[in-house]
């Protein structure tokens, strides 16, 4: 399924995302419709830009008057994002942070699947695991011969941009990086930043700006 006219845009796509997640909590409810009202104040934004991004989005179901059927809208949105079959990915960093990633339960639910994790340390590596630790050194030969096209960053960092650099020349296609160096996109390379320090400290700010 494609978008009309346009390149989807990064933040369409994260509101996508925040529909469909919604979605499944009002199906969980027993719902079978929902309105574009419901549906935007529970992503966190307005009706009309629910309507908007689904017509942009084609899922051509439902109505502004008769509200949107929610199994036809979630397969809709499984299919454009991609999320209707299996996603591998594999995870660099096989430390604190990203032991936790490898065994996070809610993947499975969104059919994200680590299928390998990669570490320079040699006590870390365990290639007979359910989730093999492999060296980095093979990094390369298994995205080529897996057709890996996304993976999750989550290095000291003092390796961060060396091992982007790896993995941009390996093919990945996009990196979810946990390190904490703000890492800028390449040709063809999408990067998300995730920085849990400076989220929190972004909460701060924001309690301290609205006790003012």
């Amino acid at each position: 399924m494609k978008l009309k006219n346009m390149m989807m845009q990064k933040d369409m796509i994260q509101r996508l995302v925040r529909y469909k997640n919604a979605l499944q909590k009002f199906k969980s409810l027993g719902l079978t419709r929902v309105f574009s009202d419901n549906l935007g104040e529970a992503a966190g934004t307005s009706a009309a830009l629910v309507r908007k991004d689904i017509s942009l989005a084609g899922l051509t179901v439902g109505n502004k008057r008769g509200g949107y059927p929610i199994d036809a809208l979630l397969q809709g949105l499984d299919a454009l994002l991609g999320t209707d079959t299996q996603q591998r990915v594999i995870l660099v960093g096989c430390g604190k942070i990203g032991t936790a990633l490898m065994h996070y339960p809610g993947f499975s639910s969104e059919s994200i699947q680590i299928v390998a994790g990669f570490d320079n340390k040699p006590d870390r590596l365990d290639p007979d695991a359910a989730i093999p630790i492999l060296p980095v050194s093979q990094l390369p030969a298994f995205v080529q011969a897996h057709g890996i096209q996304v993976a999750i960053l989550a290095v000291p960092e003092s390796a961060a941009a060396a091992v982007f650099d790896q993995l941009a020349a390996a093919g990945i296609q996009g990196v979810l990086n946990f390190s904490p160096v703000q890492l800028k996109p390449a040709p063809a390379l999408v990067v998300q930043n995730i920085n849990i320090a400076l989220e929190i400290e972004n909460l701060f700010t924001c309690i301290r700006f609205n006790q003012r």
